[in-house]
């Protein structure tokens, strides 16, 4: 797809004296490679600012880094909301996506309906219960709306449950949402493109590594995604023993469920592979995931031969196909010749 050179503002989530994280820079070196002009747009907790901000921007498209707003990792579909409402075109999943993955009880029915293999689960909303199969302890419970893994915990009996659940109530405001443990590999695949011709990344497998004891429980929470690195520390790598078959397997469940749940241009779906069944259960969706280059999807990317900058362009060649970026003659967001007056 040939694209013209597009001025892209990178908006990211940076609150008050912290640095920026580092994905945002390297999303905005991997545009100016590409030949396009990135400008770097900080939001914190202010919509009026956000607002202000996209429109003095000028730019053509926004690159949206934001995976949190106001330190609430829910209102992460608000920022695409105020994208939508103010009709600026934007990378990555809108309203409708974000919405429907970030409830993953609503993710778990919408995938049961398209008949794509999840753990049996039970939810609780802090008055009642309900279940969805013959569940069996180890469970792992989360908060129904959770972010990088918060809250998340393994629970063997029911007085742990208990427990869990009253504390994801009262420290997240949340249900909770309880999933039968799988024991085996985990595995993630990114998913590039749009509805029509989603395309699924290489398979990349979470090795756990050596240090990992035996005595606990195998599982990506905190501790895993944001502890040590080294030699024998729990590391991402390419799977070069999944059959063709269990490939083809995850690989439709992937686009079934990025279709399912009203995706756009990228996302990360997870999954388990029993030990005992090799039956790939989807574990999570993620939309906008993060992307920093040696993440997940970079790595599925790199292994059929794109370059962090290629997956970074790739991503905007399809945003801009949907907003018809991709001709010559764009619209551009007039700059504003006034104060915008503020946001009751």
């Amino acid at each position: 797809m040939s694209l013209p050179s597009l001025r892209i503002a990178v908006l990211h989530y940076q609150p008050k004296d912290e640095p920026a994280d580092v994905v945002t820079e390297q999303v905005a070196a991997a545009l100016r490679d590409a030949g396009h002009t990135p400008v770097l747009l900080r939001v914190d907790e202010s919509i009026t600012d956000l607002v202000r901000q996209v429109a003095r921007s000028r730019a053509d498209l926004v690159f949206n880094l934001c995976e949190t707003f106001a330190d609430d990792y829910r209102l992460e579909v608000n920022v695409a909301a105020v994208l939508e409402l103010a009709r600026m075109p934007f990378t990555g999943s809108g309203t409708a996506g974000l919405l429907l993955a970030q409830d993953k009880i609503l993710t778990k029915q919408l995938l049961q309906f398209h008949g794509v293999l999840t753990p049996r689960f039970a939810t609780f909303d802090g008055m009642s219960f309900e279940a969805h199969g013959d569940l069996s302890f180890p469970l792992i419970v989360k908060p129904a709306r959770s972010d990088a893994s918060m809250g998340l915990g393994v629970e063997r009996d029911m007085e742990g449950l208990a427990r869990r659940v009253r504390m994801i109530r009262e420290q997240y405001d949340d249900e909770a949402l309880a999933e039968e443990f799988i024991e085996g590999r985990e595995v993630y695949v990114g998913v590039l493109g749009d509805h029509a011709r989603p395309q699924v990344l290489p398979v990349v497998e979470l090795d756990f590594g050596k240090k990992w004891s035996r005595k606990r429980m195998k599982i990506a929470d905190r501790e895993v995604k944001f502890g040590p690195e080294g030699p024998g520390e729990p590391q991402l790598v390419m799977p070069k023993d999944l059959s063709d078959e269990l490939r083809g397997r995850i690989e439709r469940a992937a686009v079934t469920a990025f279709r399912a749940l009203k995706l756009s241009d990228y996302a990360r779906i997870d999954f388990r592979v029993s030990s005992a069944t090799n039956e790939p259960y989807l574990l999570e969706v993620n939309p906008n995931p993060y992307l920093e280059a040696k993440c997940e999807v970079a790595m599925g990317a790199r292994e059929i031969g794109l370059s962090y900058p290629q997956l970074i362009q790739r991503i905007v060649e399809t945003a801009a196909r949907r907003y018809g970026l991709d001709r010559d003659k764009r619209p551009r967001a007039p700059a504003p010749s006034a104060e915008p007056a503020p946001l009751s």
